[in-house]
C-alpha cells in the first residue's frame, strides 16, 4: 500500500510538471516595439509629427485586442539627437520620458504598475547605426567616424572631433539627414499570448499574434534606473520667497505666490525692516513696511512640468511708509505707493528650490516728512519748512529670489492626500 502511495504522488507531479510545460508553451510571450519622434529642442508629443498619431493609434489597438489583463509590461525609453551639450540632451530626454508619463498616465491608468520609462541622453547607438550603413560615405570617412563613435571620450569631444572632418560639412549632413530620425522615445510592449480558453480573468479570449514593429531597441543594461510611473501627481499650491538683494541689506521680506492654472499667478509681497540702533537705540533707523500685489502671466511652453517655472510678465501696485534716519543728516518720515509693470524668469535650482530673477518699471509717488532729533536722541521735532511730495518713473524693483513650492500628492481624479 505504501508503494502505491508514493507512486501515485510521483504520477501526480509528473503530470503536473507536464501541465505546466503545456501552459508555457500556449502562453507564449510576445514583444513588439514602435517608436514616437519629437521635433527638434522639443518635448511634446505631436500627433501630427512624423506619424506620431497613427503609431500611437495603432498601439492602443494592439494593447485593446491583447487585452489589458494580457500585458506584462510596457516600457519607454526616450532619447535626443547627439546635437548641442550633452547636459542639456541629457536634460531634454528627461523632459521626452516625463511626457510619455503623461500621456500614459491619461490613456492607460490601469497598467501603472505594469508601466516603466527611463531617460537615456544621446542615442549615440542609433548614430552609429546610420553612420555604419550611410552608402554616401566612403570607407575611410566611415571608419574615421565609427572611430570617434565609438571611443571613450566625452560625448561633446566628440562632436568637436566629428566636426574637424572635413571643416564641418560632414557634421552638417549629419545633422539634416540623420538627426531627425533620433529624436524619440521607444515603447516596448510585451505580453502573453495565451490559451483561448485560459485567460487571467477566467474568461475566453482570442489573440491573434503581431509581428515587432520597429527598429531594434536598445538595451542600455543598468547604468540607467527606471522610473516607476507614479498613480499620482505633485501639484504646486502656493510658493514661498524672499528677495536676497533686499536680505543682503537687511530688508527682511517675505512673499507667496499662488498659481491659478498654468499660465496665471498672484503673488503678495510684504518688506517690513524694523531696524533701529545706536545710543538708546535712535541714532539710526531703518523701518519701512510695504505691501504689493502681483498678478503674472507665465509664458508656459506645453512641455514644462513645473508651474512657476520659465518667462512671466505681471502687473504691480504697492504702498508703504518708512522712518530712515541716520544720525542728523538723513531723517526723513513718510508714505509712498508706486505702480508698474514686472518681466522675470525662474528656474528650478534643485528638488526642492527655484531661483526667480525679476525686474520692474514703473510710477513712485511719496510724501515725505524732515524731522531734526534732540542732542539725546530720545525726542523728534518735525521741520514744517522741509514736506513735500517725489516723483519719479523708472526702476522700481530688482529681485533674485530664493523660491520654496509647497507641493501636494494629488492622485488621480483629483483627490488630494
Amino acid at each position: 500500500m505504501t508503494h502505491i502511495i508514493k507512486i501515485t504522488i510521483i504520477v501526480t507531479l509528473l503530470l503536473t510538471v507536464v501541465r505546466e510545460i503545456a501552459a508555457q508553451e500556449k502562453n507564449q510571450i510576445h514583444k513588439t516595439e514602435v517608436s514616437v519622434d519629437f521635433r527638434w529642442n522639443r518635448a511634446v508629443i505631436d500627433f501630427d509629427y512624423m506619424g506620431t498619431g497613427k503609431t500611437l493609434s495603432n498601439l492602443r489597438a494592439l494593447i485593446r485586442e491583447i487585452g489589458m489583463a494580457n500585458i506584462d509590461s510596457l516600457e519607454v525609453i526616450s532619447y535626443s539627437s547627439p546635437e548641442g551639450r550633452f547636459d542639456y540632451n541629457l536634460n531634454l530626454s528627461k523632459r521626452r520620458a516625463q511626457a510619455m508619463i503623461d500621456y500614459f498616465a491619461q490613456t492607460y491608468d490601469s497598467l501603472f504598475p505594469r508601466i516603466s520609462v527611463r531617460p537615456d541622453g544621446e542615442s549615440w547607438h542609433l548614430f552609429r547605426a546610420k553612420a555604419a550603413s550611410d552608402t554616401m560615405l566612403d570607407e575611410a570617412t566611415r571608419h574615421a567616424v565609427l572611430e570617434i563613435i565609438d571611443s571613450d571620450l566625452h560625448p561633446d569631444i566628440k562632436k568637436l572631433c566629428l566636426k574637424t572632418i572635413d571643416n564641418g560639412r560632414l557634421y552638417n549632413y549629419f545633422v539634416k539627414t540623420y538627426f531627425v530620425n533620433l529624436r524619440r522615445s521607444f515603447i516596448r510592449a510585451t505580453w502573453f499570448e495565451r490559451n483561448p480558453l485560459i485567460t487571467r480573468a477566467g474568461l475566453p479570449c482570442r489573440i491573434s499574434a503581431i509581428a515587432p514593429v520597429g527598429i531594434a531597441f536598445r538595451d542600455s543594461g543598468a547604468r540607467t534606473t527606471p522610473i516607476l510611473l507614479p498613480a499620482t501627481n505633485r501639484k504646486t499650491i502656493i510658493a514661498l520667497k524672499t528677495n536676497l538683494l533686499y536680505d543682503l541689506i537687511t530688508a527682511l521680506n517675505f512673499e507667496i505666490e499662488i498659481p491659478i492654472g498654468k499660465k496665471f499667478s498672484i503673488a503678495v509681497e510684504d518688506v517690513f525692516p524694523w531696524w533701529s540702533w545706536g545710543p538708546h537705540d535712535r541714532k539710526y533707523c531703518f523701518q519701512m513696511w510695504e505691501m504689493g500685489i502681483e498678478p503674472r502671466w507665465w509664458f508656459r511652453r506645453t512641455d514644462e512640468r513645473d508651474v512657476l517655472t520659465g518667462q512671466f510678465a505681471g502687473v504691480y501696485g504697492m504702498s508703504a511708509k518708512y522712518d530712515f534716519q541716520w544720525n542728523t543728516k538723513a531723517c526723513y518720515q513718510g508714505e509712498y505707493w508706486s505702480a508698474g509693470i514686472t518681466y522675470g524668469y525662474a528656474r528650478k535650482i534643485s528638488r526642492r528650490f527655484n531661483l526667480e530673477f525679476s525686474a520692474s518699471a514703473g510710477y513712485i509717488s511719496s510724501d515725505y516728512r524732515h524731522y531734526v532729533p534732540s542732542d539725546d536722541y530720545e525726542h523728534l521735532y518735525r521741520d514744517r519748512y522741509k514736506t513735500g511730495q517725489v516723483n519719479y518713473f523708472g526702476l522700481t524693483k530688482l529681485k533674485i529670489s530664493l523660491v520654496c513650492p509647497i507641493n501636494i500628492t494629488q492622485k488621480k481624479g483629483g483627490k488630494t492626500r
